[in-house]
């Protein structure tokens, strides 16, 4: 029997896009597991991320319908982030706890924050640049905004695309005078409690997921033909292929530009070029005793430091580690050409540990029974400025080819797994081709899902059939 459609991954937009579609759809995929950029890894007793992940989301029904496809296995928790900042720790945001900055640096922030020149000069903003310097003003931007954002996207600030900005809340004027003056406020209230599987990883949600689907494991998508009879043919590394009427891919847009067996314009090579995704090293560690702090998550805008962000799996969920112990897993964003993607894991790992050490954030080596350096070729996907249009004449040009591009690296946008969750309804909404309210459609498309998975067991195959 065969599908109508072909889903290239089996992460999470793959698996959410499988569940939406109303003909036949089955996914192959290149590793023996679900969970694409969401898999997790076990070692030691410990779970963790490769780059950790939370659950949270301002779509309450996505927020519901993920939570619900978990069933029991899911801890909720709230917030503790923290931002490292001139030898001392302070609440996140930053802009939410301005008093417990040196007072000088108090001063400056809420100063240009009030004073602000920037909001009339920068009333339209061209990049993220004018808006954070209309929005926060130069003290706020000078200290933590720029830095943070540079260090994290591996460009300029004038040169980051005002797509990035409908991720960023627009803070209450309130909130920030009063943080500056001592009062205890809270930013960004949709991220204030999250949620994380109890056990099995982020990973948890894609195995949750693959119930309904039909799995071709272990398929490396070597080469991509369009046949005589407009099917789309999908060959692997052994020479077995399978054809589609339709494919919706979420291989890395880079990457599947050279398994395509048809003259790809130029334009659309130069408009692959031009985007831009950044590598990641991870580095874990697990850690014997009791964790003193219970931070969620630690940010460093400090350039001398190549972390940019540091998280405690342990504090996701108590599974994510064995009684007695507790874990940190940092994060390093680089530019691919840069001089940190080409240091070895010995040399990452002993900067991260020396820097997390020096902060009083990872103690000694004697405590330390587990230290693991993974490299991710592919993690933040970057809104430069011009990238809309790039991203839209590939999308297009894709499309035009039978081939729908979804997920982070190929659709090509920096999502969270709720995101891609409403990107893959709005994608099955246009090939299924329903009409009506998007958002009633939604509420029945989720409803449907959910009964699916709740009803069936999955169909897995190991071997190609």
């Amino acid at each position: 029997m065969s599908s109508h459609f072909g889903i290239i991954g089996a992460g999470p937009s793959g698996l959410a896009v499988n569940l939406f579609l109303k003909k036949s759809a089955e996914i192959v995929e290149s590793n023996n597991h679900v969970g694409g950029h969401a898999s997790s890894f076990f070692e030691k007793g410990f779970t963790f991320d490769y780059g950790p992940h939370i659950l949270f989301s301002k779509d309450q029904l996505i927020l519901d319908f993920i939570i619900a496809t978990l069933g029991e296995n899911i801890n909720r928790c709230k917030r503790n982030n923290k931002i490292s900042f001139k030898d001392r720790i302070i609440k996140y945001p930053f802009e939410n706890d301005l008093h417990s900055l040196p007072l000088e640096d108090n001063y400056e922030c809420i100063r240009h924050f009030i004073f602000n020149q920037y909001k009339n000069q920068y009333s339209i903003p061209n990049n993220m640049r004018e808006w954070f310097l209309k929005t926060f003003g130069e003290g706020i931007c000078s200290r933590y905004l720029f830095p943070y954002n540079e260090k994290v996207w591996n460009i300029p600030v004038e040169k980051l695309s005002m797509s990035l900005a409908d991720r960023i809340p627009n803070p209450p004027a309130e909130d920030i005078l009063k943080s500056s003056l001592g009062y205890s406020t809270e930013g960004y209230l949709h991220q204030l409690y999250y949620f994380y599987p109890t056990t099995g990883g982020y990973q948890a949600i894609c195995e949750a997921w693959k119930k309904s689907a039909t799995i071709i494991y272990q398929f490396n998508v070597d080469r991509i033909q369009l046949t005589d009879n407009k099917k789309i043919r999908l060959i692997d590394q052994t020479g077995i292929a399978r054809e589609y009427h339709q494919v919706i891919s979420t291989m890395p847009v880079h990457e599947i530009l050279y398994k395509l067996d048809i003259k790809v314009p130029n334009e659309i090579k130069i408009a692959i070029e031009q985007l831009i995704v950044n590598p990641m090293f991870i580095v874990s560690f697990g850690i014997r005793g009791i964790d003193p702090h219970q931070y969620t998550a630690v940010y460093f805008p400090e350039s001398d430091f190549w972390v940019n962000r540091i998280s405690f799996p342990c504090t996701f969920s108590s599974a994510n580690g064995p009684e007695g112990y507790y874990s940190l897993q940092a994060e390093i964003t680089c530019a691919k050409n840069s001089n940190i993607w080409h240091k070895t894991a010995e040399e990452m790992l002993a900067h991260t540990k020396q820097g997390l050490q020096k902060r009083g954030l990872l103690p000694n080596d004697e405590h330390i029974i587990l230290e693991r350096v993974d490299r991710k070729d592919q993690s933040y996907v970057v809104y430069d400025v011009g990238y809309e249009e790039n991203a839209q004449k590939v999308r297009a040009w894709f499309s035009s080819i039978g081939i729908i591009l979804l997920g982070r690296f190929s659709y090509f946008e920096y999502i969270n797994i709720d995101m891609a969750v409403d990107r893959a309804i709005k994608i099955a909404i246009d090939l299924n081709n329903d009409k009506g309210d998007f958002k009633q459609l939604k509420s029945d498309y989720l409803k449907s899902a959910l009964i699916k998975l709740t009803s069936t067991r999955s169909e897995l195959c190991p071997q190609y059939q």
